[in-house]
Formats: C-alpha cells, sequence, structure tokens
C-alpha cells in the first residue's frame, strides 16, 4: 500500500470513528451510531474527493447521515405501530436523550411536533411530514447555537 492510500485509510477511519463516537455519545444506540459514522466516512469521502474541504465536508455529512437514521428509525416504527404520531414520538425522544442542554432545544421540539402534526392534516405523507419536522427543528437548533457565539 502506497503512503498516500495509507494516509487516506486512516483518515476515513478517524472520520468513523469520531462520527461514530459522536453519534454514540448523542443518544443514538450503538448499532445506529455505527451506521451513522459509516454514513459520514462514506459522504465526506466523497466530497473531499470531489475538493471539498474536510470540515465543510464533515459540516454537511453528519446532519445528512443523521437524516437518512432518523428517516429508518421513523419508517420501522411507523410499519410496527401503524401510527403515525407513535412513530414520531419515538424519534423525538431519540433526539431528546442527543439534545440535552442544547440551546433551543425546547423551542425546536414544540416547532418540530406543531409543524409534523400541520403537515399530517395538510396530507403529507408521514415520512414528509417528519423530514420536514426535523429540517425545521434542525434550523431552529443551529440559530440558537448561532446566537450564543
Amino acid at each position: 500500500m502506497s503512503m498516500d492510500n495509507k494516509v487516506i485509510e486512516e483518515v476515513k477511519d478517524a472520520i468513523m470513528g469520531m462520527a461514530t463516537g459522536a453519534a454514540s455519545l448523542s443518544g443514538w444506540s450503538a448499532g445506529q451510531a455505527v451506521l451513522i459514522g459509516a454514513k459520514v466516512q462514506e459522504a465526506t469521502t466523497a466530497r473531499v474527493a470531489q475538493g471539498q474541504e474536510l470540515s465543510s465536508a464533515l459540516d454537511a455529512s453528519v446532519p445528512e447521515a443523521e437524516m437518512v437514521l432518523i428517516m429508518d428509525v421513523f419508517c420501522k416504527a411507523l410499519d410496527e405501530t401503524q401510527d403515525a404520531m407513535a412513530a414520531f414520538e419515538r424519534v423525538v425522544a431519540i433526539k431528546r436523550k442527543a439534545t440535552v442542554g442544547v440551546p433551543g432545544v425546547d423551542q425546536a421540539e414544540k416547532v418540530a411536533e406543531v409543524e409534523y402534526r400541520d403537515a399530517i392534516k395538510a396530507g403529507l405523507a408521514p415520512q414528509a411530514a417528519v423530514l420536514s419536522a426535523f429540517l425545521s427543528a434542525g434550523a431552529i437548533i443551529r440559530a440558537m447555537h448561532a446566537s450564543t457565539h
């Protein structure tokens, strides 16, 4: 293995490890954390290969990977319960655990719930409604975080 390939593999392993560790500390189960880590590593590697800076590639890849897992958890819960609100509440419970102490999380949770209910009432599919709700919640948390710095 050439020195360049060895360095690339070490960076990929570091990204996978950091993302997996962060996801685990954020309240995801061990298996879910590994999935997030793998998705982050894959997406970050692709972005860097296209010329994006590592830090901005990571910034884009982490929420993207987490959203994929949120949708997976939501869809499985929806299949299991056949109740869109129960499935939504399961994902909210995971995210609540992951965001303890984060500025804006209480407001974001309230907005997400209202947006989810409104989207369902408007006829959106539950999957589209949860995506919309969590994108809005994430934007609120990022805005609140930005206002503290």
